[in-house]
C-alpha cells in the first residue's frame, strides 16, 4: 500500500494546508525532508480564525479563497484535531469540493506512521489484532492503519462508535476504586462517577497546575478524592515536563522540573478498581509503573493510543506482558484525525 507521503511526493498538484500551528509545522517538516515542500501552495483557516495574518510566510486565507486562487484541483492537508460538530461537518463540506486528507503525524515523538513504519511493525500490529475481542476492535484496528497510513478520514468513519457503546465495555463492582491519570479539568471524573455511581474512591493526578486548581474546583462537591499535582511515569522522583508545544504538558528530557509518580507508589498495595490512562504519550511508562497493581487486582482500563504512532501495539502488549487475561476492545470515536480511539481492558 502506498502511503500518503509518497503520493504527496508524486504529484504535480497544488497542496493546501487546513489550519495552522504545530501539526502544520510537522507536516511541513516531513514535506521537506521527502523534499516535497514546494508543492505547498496555500494555507487557509476556519471562519472566524482568518483575520489578517501569515503563517510560514504564507497569508492565511478563507477555504473559499484558496479553492478560487488553487483551483479544485488542489490537495487538502488538515492540520488539527477536532471532535467537535460543526468543525466535523466543515470538514465533510471542504471534502465534498476537493481532495482531502487527514495525515497522521503523531502527537509526541518522531515516528511517521508511513509504509516502511508498517513493515517494520507489522508483525506486532497482527499479533494485536488476532488477541483483539470482538469484530468492531478488529474493524476499528484494521482502519485506523488504514487512516494512518493513507490520510483517508473514510476508515475512521466506517468504525465510528458512540460514548455510549463504549462505556457499556466499562463495568464496575461495589466500592470501587478509581484512578485518573489525566484528570484535566476533572471532565472524566465527573463522567464516571455518573456512569459508575459504584465509584467511592477516586486518585486524580494531573501535571499541569492551572487544569489542577480547575480540576479541585469542578469535583469540591465529589467526596473520597485525592489530589495528586504531579506527573505519572514509571519511577518515582523528579522529571521535565514540556508544555511550550502540542496539546499538552508531557514528560521531556529537559524543561520545567515537576515530582514525577506511579500508580503503584500512589496506591501502596491499595486495591483498584478502574485506570484511565491519557497522559500525554506517557501511557506506556504510565502502564509499567502500575504492573504490580494490574498484576494484583486486574483492574478495568481504559488507554488512549493516539499520541504516539506505536501506541497502537505497544501499549496492548505492554498490558498482556503483564497480564494476558484480559478481553482487549479497541474503540473510536468521531475524531478527526483519528485522536480519541483507545484500548478497554475488561
Amino acid at each position: 500500500m502506498n502511503d500518503l507521503w509518497q503520493y504527496l511526493k508524486e504529484t504535480d498538484r497544488p497542496v493546501a494546508l487546513y489550519g495552522t500551528g504545530d501539526g502544520a509545522d510537522k507536516i511541513m517538516a516531513k514535506m521537506a525532508e521527502d523534499k516535497s515542500l514546494s508543492k505547498i501552495k496555500g494555507v487557509f483557516a476556519s471562519s472566524g480564525f482568518v483575520r489578517d495574518r501569515y503563517f510560514k510566510d504564507f497569508k492565511v486565507e478563507s477555504f473559499e479563497d484558496c479553492l478560487q486562487r488553487l483551483g479544485s484541483d488542489m490537495i487538502v492537508l488538515m492540520c488539527f484535531g477536532s471532535s467537535r460538530p460543526e468543525v466535523l461537518a466543515n470538514v465533510d463540506r471542504i471534502a465534498s469540493r476537493c481532495e482531502f486528507y487527514a495525515p497522521d503525524v503523531p502527537v509526541y515523538g518522531r515516528n511517521i506512521f508511513d509504509t516502511a513504519f508498517y513493515e517494520e511493525h507489522k508483525s506486532e500490529i497482527s499479533r494485536v489484532t488476532e488477541l483483539l475481542a470482538d469484530d468492531l476492535s478488529v474493524k476499528t484496528m484494521l482502519n485506523t492503519v488504514t487512516n494512518k497510513l493513507t490520510g483517508s478520514i473514510e476508515p475512521l468513519k466506517e468504525c465510528e462508535t458512540s460514548k455510549e457503546e463504549e462505556n457499556s465495555l466499562i463495568k464496575l463492582p461495589a466500592d470501587s476504586v478509581f484512578v485518573d491519570l489525566g484528570a484535566y479539568n476533572g471532565d472524566t471524573i465527573l463522567k464516571y462517577t455518573s456512569l459508575c455511581p459504584e465509584i467511592s474512591k477516586i486518585y486524580a493526578v494531573e501535571p499541569d497546575r492551572r487544569n489542577y486548581r480547575k480540576l479541585q474546583e469542578n469535583t469540591s462537591h465529589i467526596e473520597g478524592i485525592s489530589y495528586i499535582n504531579a506527573l505519572i511515569s514509571d519511577e518515582c522522583g523528579i522529571s521535565h515536563i514540556d508544555s511550550s508545544k502540542g496539546r499538552g504538558v508531557h514528560e521531556a528530557k529537559s524543561g520545567g522540573d515537576i515530582e514525577s509518580v506511579t500508580v503503584d507508589s500512589i496506591l501502596q498495595g491499595q486495591k483498584v478498581d478502574f485506570i484511565k490512562f491519557d497522559v500525554e504519550g506517557n501511557e506506556k511508562k504510565a502502564i509499567k509503573g502500575a504492573a504490580d497493581s494490574i498484576k494484583k487486582y486486574r483492574p478495568v482500563m481504559h488507554i488512549a493510543c493516539y499520541h504516539r504512532s506505536e501506541d497502537i501495539f505497544e501499549l496492548p502488549l505492554e498490558v498482556l506482558s503483564i497480564r494476558s487475561d484480559y478481553k482487549v476492545y479497541m474503540r473510536h470515536l468521531p475524531h478527526v484525525p483519528g485522536w480519541d480511539t483507545a484500548f478497554i481492558f475488561a
